[in-house]
Formats: structure tokens, C-alpha cells, sequence
């Protein structure tokens, strides 16, 4: 017998770690945003809107195809934007 990925649940497991990570970063990014609108920084505004937008889009870009390994997955966490916890399967 062979082993084998299953490739929904990794993924699944993938996403809720990304979620919950990303949802401790929304917090961060608020707080920068209440300090950009009270000083009425426009672009600081501008750029966490815009790395807000990357967080809530990136789920949207994986799929079963885009891996084979779990490795393979680990390497498309979003490292630019979003710190990859040191366990997350």
C-alpha cells in the first residue's frame, strides 16, 4: 500500500491556519489604519487597504492543482505580506 495527500484536507488544514493568522493581522492593520485616518495619512491609508485586499484575495488563488507536496503548498504561503507560523500542519 501506498501513501498518499489528501489533497482537500491539507488544504483545508492550510487555509484555516492562514485565516487565523490573517485575522490576528487585520487586527495589526486597523490599528495603522485608526493612526492613518486620524492623522489623515493618504497613503498609509491607501497601503493597508490595499494589503488587506491581498489578505482576503489570497484563498481564493489555491487550489488542489496548485500543489503536489505539502511542501510544495507550504512554499505559496504569502511570506510577503503574512509571516508563515512556525507549525501550521
Amino acid at each position: 500500500m501506498s501513501w498518499s495527500l489528501n489533497k482537500d484536507k491539507t488544504l483545508e488544514r492550510f487555509l484555516k491556519t492562514y485565516r487565523m493568522e490573517r485575522d490576528k493581522k487585520f487586527k495589526e492593520l486597523d490599528v495603522e489604519f485608526m493612526r492613518a485616518l486620524e492623522i489623515d495619512d493618504t497613503d498609509s491609508k491607501n497601503a493597508i487597504i490595499l494589503k488587506k485586499n491581498n489578505l482576503r484575495d489570497f484563498p481564493s488563488t489555491i487550489t488542489n492543482d496548485s500543489f503536489s507536496t505539502v511542501d510544495e503548498l507550504r512554499a505559496l504561503w504569502p511570506t510577503s505580506f503574512l509571516d508563515l507560523p512556525d507549525r501550521w500542519y
